[in-house]
């Protein structure tokens, strides 16, 4: 292809390859253990009130069978550069995760002890990453630099035992939130589907049977129409994984001043906002409450989305998992942006610095996003990773002001 000027340089490229991965499963996930303390395991057997004698209690499920979680990764595409400036790369890619590790759920017969973790079904990622940049002289004294990513992403559970789903522990006061079920996203949100608030009492007779069904409060949806909200109407409410997330880098060089800024993004995942329990339902927790109470419902502010402020917790408000928690999670932050100087090496010389560079840098100066939570970019366990416990944000807007000082 030496004729063809345009393109400098073309790169077709694939592999497959299996990686054995143990996710940090602690040795001692094969065994049952066995402790206590006063509190759980030591008792009065004598009945005198003095003559407590040391038990144990099993602390921890064994599971020998545990083995590794194998991830098959294959890709294919290409890298290109044309006209010197521009950078090209597409790559199609399809991550398998066979014998996920996972803890397995307990029933509450099973008492106290800690779940053992277990391989308990099979994952499917697939999707697209495309990059295109730029990197070229606009004048003699300005250099600009731009690379942009964009990356889909497809996730599914392909295979778990019967009866073909299976939940998460949780430690949310209203039960679980997740269900991992095949054809689903892993990690999908799970409970029942709002589709209003009762405006009257005449709304609550003429409407599928629902237990402590009142004005003010929600009505959920007939998944089944059997005219009875049950367990078996609960449905999928939203998936934390995204359509897709995206990147622009853009990069300024004008004599001896530098500017960079990196932006990005997130979109079409949502996420489940917990500390709404608590903040919205004066039935959960006493304490600070949200301002959006202030448009609560009342007999004379029926159109409204919040229901009723009342100090009890009921199944058709706040006990169970619902969609009034599950919200839009897309978000777009500007990491980073940069200015900086450098002075003129030639003047630094005959003091034996080689540079100096001054720099000023804001960090998280502003994300657009329609999450009403503290931070759309949640940390958390991967088996409920866009589940908002209260996360304390670690991406707050700071500036730092800097010196690079080369002798």
């Amino acid at each position: 292809m030496k004729n063809v000027n345009w393109l400098n340089d073309l790169k077709i490229r694939g592999s497959y390859g299996i990686l054995g991965s143990d996710l940090n499963v602690s040795p001692q996930n094969a065994f049952s253990l066995y402790g206590g303390n006063f509190g759980n395991a030591y008792y009065d057997l004598a009945g005198t009130g003095n003559s407590i004698m040391q038990g144990i209690y099993r602390i921890n499920i064994g599971n020998p069978q545990a083995s590794w979680e194998q991830d098959i990764v294959a890709n294919f595409g290409f890298d290109a550069t044309m006209f010197n400036k521009f950078t090209v790369s597409i790559e199609y890619y399809q991550k398998s995760i066979d014998g996920l590790l996972f803890p397995l759920p307990l029933p509450y017969t099973a008492g106290g002890a800690s779940s053992p973790i277990v391989n308990i079904g099979n994952i499917k990622n697939t999707g697209v990453d495309a990059s295109i940049s730029y990197n070229g002289n606009i004048t003699s004294d300005l250099h600009l630099s731009v690379r942009s990513n964009i990356t889909t992403y497809h996730n599914e559970v392909v295979k778990v035992p019967d009866p073909g789903y299976f939940d998460p522990p949780s430690n949310l006061s209203f039960g679980n939130v997740v269900r991992n079920q095949i054809g689903h996203p892993v990690s999908s949100f799970f409970g029942y589907d709002i589709i209003g608030i009762f405006k009257d009492d005449a709304e609550v007779s003429k409407s599928p049977t629902q237990d402590e069904a009142a004005p003010g409060r929600f009505k959920y949806r007939d998944v089944n129409g059997d005219n009875l909200i049950t367990p078996a109407d609960r449905t999928f409410l939203g998936s934390p994984n995204p359509d897709f997330t995206y990147s622009l880098n853009i990069g300024l060089r004008f004599k001896n001043f530098d500017f960079s800024s990196m932006f990005y993004g997130s979109q079409g995942n949502s996420l489940f906002n917990a500390p709404r329990n608590l903040t919205d339902f004066f039935g959960t927790y006493v304490g600070g409450k949200s301002t959006v109470l202030l448009n609560a419902w009342t007999p004379q502010n029926t159109d409204t989305n919040i229901p009723k402020i009342e100090g009890t917790s009921t199944f058709s408000t706040s006990s169970v998992p619902n969609s009034y928690y599950v919200e839009n999670g897309s978000y777009l932050r500007l990491r980073s942006l940069i200015l900086g100087y450098t002075l003129n090496p030639s003047a630094l010389q005959h003091i034996g610095i080689g540079k100096i560079r001054i720099y000023l840098q804001g960090a998280n100066l502003f994300t657009i996003t329609k999450y009403s939570g503290l931070d759309p970019e949640l940390g958390g366990s991967s088996a409920q990773f866009g589940v908002d416990q209260g996360n304390y944000p670690n991406n707050q807007a700071s500036a730092i002001i800097g010196l690079n000082v080369s002798f």
